[in-house]
């Protein structure tokens, strides 16, 4: 019976997936700048090969081989691995590109394919990548063949700097996890791997000249210098630029561990393991702190080679500053507040940062009178930091709405736009906006669950940053993240395989069939509610059932595109249908739950929310009866539906009901008024 849920939810995805688009683009994401379907197919055979006709670099055979292993892999056919004097696929890449990837790279690219041929022309190696990407999502089979449908296809970005921020410093992610990571950006055309590399709970890098920096401040998990540089070589090679941030002044607890001389308190002081405010931050007043950021940066810069470098700025607590008598002292004397003290410390990164050619990027807090102009403001706490920044002469990255590790479902990614229709910024304005990042913070992200955090949400995002702005089909979108999370889950990125999995860890021998079928309809509460007031730590493991649900899991959407059908005309049969099927078979999860739990205390903790589930599904079916049988509920039916809603809005163990918000349109319905 759990199994049957499962298998159902699959099936009506495509009921929820109907758009005029999805003709258009097929499984593409994201969606080209321009695309015309032609006549006829490009058959795949073990004849297929990649010819280079212009440009040839090491680069370029690298992207090639790994193209044809993928095109191996998804057809079984036997391929030249190698360039071949002349191949069914054309590669016109006019040169290199830039030496050192930067903001400019152009990655545009044309694909041309028809029954004799394909052609990929692009300006650059970066190009030329994501044209291959490209091409792998056009693949197509029928019952005899694979084949590519004829196209034609110009492509090019929307925005210049589209970002993923991985935090390594809350919970560390070993390399292998970065370049699986990398492998799913560079699927989705992301070109920056913002790496976030220092926090109170860790310092993960190995600094020859400071070494108590990694070995006393990192618990053994940093990485050497050595894997840094491959992980920027790896990077490069799929078209990403590596941004590394260190954060300063707050947020900087794991530095001080082995250097409290550069703090502003005195030591001992040790890696902070709660989650929160510093334990201690960086002293602006000494010129030996200065001398010291510059001699770690000065050895960063020959393994970092972008020219945007990260400091954070943020969450920087008075406090601190307020705390220490000598620096309150120094302050006072030049007539300054903490926010102006903050300005004095950004100035002298800058002046640092620029000698070594690198360009400036903080938190929208370090926004002031007395920033440097070139400096970079990336907006985290709203939107509206972004258009002052712009308003002020800034540079700016958005991140605030897309924030992966806040469980917010893609459609809030997805309409979430950096500049949108409605701006009041002026082209000149608007042209200050690089482009956005999607932030994974690791407070409650481990290894064994980033994937399942980052995708295939992250997905949505990429559209976002590199697609029209017209682009905004959000059935469609669903449908073609259905596709994602199979090619990621092919190329080994663990995202439909997550839940059960994690569950394993929990319960390794037995039936998981009902908690599957339970996590495909609750997920993990939002960031703010993500104790639900239990103290956690680094330390606290994160293998509990909350970390085997997924933050958008897919009953969710397809509940939503049901009931929207629904209340639009409730007399149709397949959304009515659909829905009863969903709600009885959720209504019936209570007691094979309830007798798991009893086999292991840990399952525990999914039975509050099964309860909730049941009694939502209950709710549920009651208001479509109500509403298609023409009956109206009594008063204290809508009271009661009311309530039980309300009391079901927050987490429950750890876990909530996804389709609550439906369940609530189809009782509003009876009342004559649909949220």
């Amino acid at each position: 019976m759990p199994h049957t849920c499962r298998r159902l939810i699959v099936a009506l995805v495509s009921l929820a997936a109907i758009s005029r688009a999805g003709a258009q683009v097929g499984t593409l994401l994201p969606v080209p700048t321009a695309l015309q379907l032609g006549e006829g197919r490009l058959v795949l055979d073990t004849t297929f090969g990649v010819a280079l006709v212009r440009h040839n670099d090491d680069r370029l055979r690298r992207a090639v081989e790994r193209f044809v292993a993928r095109v191996e892999d998804r057809t079984t056919l036997e391929l030249p691995r190698t360039p071949v004097p002349a191949g069914a696929l054309r590669l016109d890449v006019a040169g290199p590109g830039e030496r050192v990837q930067g903001i400019d790279e152009n990655e545009s690219y044309r694909l041309e394919i028809s029954a004799a041929g394909a052609t990929l022309s692009a300006p650059t190696v970066v190009g030329a990548i994501r044209g291959l990407e490209t091409l792998l999502q056009l693949i197509t089979s029928d019952a005899t063949t694979h084949y590519l449908p004829a196209a034609t296809i110009d492509d090019t970005p929307r925005f210049r700097w589209r970002g993923l921020l991985v935090d390594v410093g809350r919970h560390f992610m070993p390399v292998e996890q970065i370049k699986k990571t990398l492998d799913g950006m560079a699927m989705v055309k992301l070109n920056v791997l913002h790496w976030h590399l220092s926090e109170d709970q860790g310092f993960r890098v190995e600094s020859q000249r400071f070494p108590k920096l990694h070995e006393l401040g990192s618990d053994g998990q940093y990485y050497t210098q050595a894997q840094l540089r491959e992980v920027v070589a790896y990077a490069r090679d799929r078209g990403i630029r590596v941004v590394p941030e260190f954060d300063m002044p707050g947020h900087s607890t794991s530095w001080f561990v082995g250097y409290p001389q550069y703090a502003s308190r005195p030591g001992p002081i040790t890696v902070r393991r709660a989650w929160g405010g510093a334990d201690a931050i960086f002293d602006p007043t000494k010129e030996e702190t200065y001398a010291f950021i510059d001699r770690f940066i000065g050895e960063m810069v020959r393994i970092f080679p972008d020219a945007y470098w990260h400091i954070g700025g943020d969450e920087v607590e008075d406090k601190h500053w307020n705390n220490n008598r000598r620096i309150a002292r120094w302050r006072r004397a030049r007539g300054w507040n903490n926010e102006q003290l903050q300005a004095h410390f950004n100035r002298r990164l800058t002046r640092i940062l620029a000698k070594y050619n690198k360009r400036m990027v903080g938190w929208d807090e370090i926004l002031h009178p007395d920033l440097p102009q070139q400096t970079v403001v990336q907006s985290w706490r709203g939107t509206n930091y972004l258009r002052d920044a712009a308003k002020r002469g800034f540079t700016g990255i958005l991140s605030a709405p897309y924030y992966l590790d806040h469980i917010k479902p893609a459609t809030d990614f997805y309409l979430a736009d950096p500049v949108p229709r409605t701006t009041d910024l002026t082209l000149a304005e608007q042209a200050l906006v690089l482009g956005g990042e999607a932030c994974m913070w690791s407070e409650f992200v481990s290894v064994e669950t980033t994937d399942s955090r980052l995708w295939p949400r992250l997905g949505a995002v990429a559209e976002r940053l590199w697609s029209r702005q017209d682009v905004t089909d959000v059935p469609d979108m669903y449908r073609r993240l259905d596709v994602l999370a199979g090619r990621l889950e092919a190329s080994g990125v663990r995202v439909q395989s997550h839940s059960a999995r994690m569950l394993r860890k929990l319960f390794p021998a037995g039936d998981l069939a009902p908690l599957e079928s339970l996590l495909t309809v609750v997920q993990p509460p939002f960031f703010g509610q993500a104790t639900n007031g239990r103290q956690t730590t680094q330390l606290h493991p994160l293998t509990r059932v909350v970390d085997a649900a997924r933050p958008d899991p897919p009953a969710r959407w397809l509940t939503e595109r049901l009931v929207r059908r629904f209340v639009v005309n409730p007399f149709d049969s397949v959304a009515h249908d659909s829905l009863v099927t969903l709600l009885s078979r959720w209504r019936e999860l209570t007691p094979q739950v309830q007798g798991l739990a009893q086999q292991t205390p840990t399952i525990g903790e999914a039975v509050p929310v099964t309860l909730a589930l049941e009694r939502t599904s209950v709710l549920g079916l009651e208001a479509l009866r109500y509403v298609r049988s023409g009956e109206k509920p009594d008063s204290a039916w809508l009271a009661t539906a009311a309530a039980d809603l309300k009391r079901y809005e927050g987490p429950l163990g750890l876990l909530r009901v996804s389709v609550l918000p439906e369940v609530r349109k189809l009782v509003a319905l009876l009342q004559g008024v649909v949220q």
